[in-house]
């Protein structure tokens, strides 16, 4: 089994990773936390990829997971679409992706990491914490029923 490796995604693996979301995603879904990602199709899975930086793990020749980086500010970016496939999950992808764009960010000059995740959900609030992020508000989304945690980290 070949080892994962981490890349800058293109057009042509859109349409992997968007089956790459629709899997993961399906989990917030069971959770009673639904999000957009969960019906990603090719055509927005291409437009994310043109508008932003966005990081794909490939192994034994495919994409299992992906995450995005978006320029907020000019010392500052938001982690999103952090996702590994089903198949995948439990086998430290998540981590590894999690790492990629930390490092990225951090040699790209940007100052601090910020994302939104679920308030409620049962464990991604807590990895977060683990891994440095802080909480810094609650916020409402249109279109969700639940409240978001938005936590940040400084990686310089």
């Amino acid at each position: 089994m070949s080892e994962t490796h981490i890349e800058r995604a293109t057009i042509a693996v859109a349409e992997q990773l968007a089956e790459v979301y629709r899997s993961a995603y399906q989990e917030n879904r069971r959770l009673g936390l639904p999000n957009e990602a969960e019906s990603a199709s090719e055509r927005k899975i291409a437009e994310l990829i043109r508008r932003n930086t966005v990081y794909v793990a490939n192994k034994d020749g495919g994409v299992i997971g992906g995450v995005c980086l978006e320029e907020t500010g000019e010392d500052r970016v938001e982690l999103s679409r952090l996702a590994v496939h089903e198949s995948w999950k439990g086998e430290g992808v998540g981590r590894q992706l999690l790492d990629y764009a930390e490092e990225q960010a951090r040699c790209c000059g940007y100052a601090t990491i910020w994302l939104i995740t679920p308030e409620e959900h049962p464990y991604l609030p807590e990895m977060y914490r683990q891994r440095g992020y802080e909480d810094a508000e609650t916020v409402s989304r249109e279109n969700y029923d639940f409240e978001f945690l938005m936590m940040k980290k400084s990686v310089r």
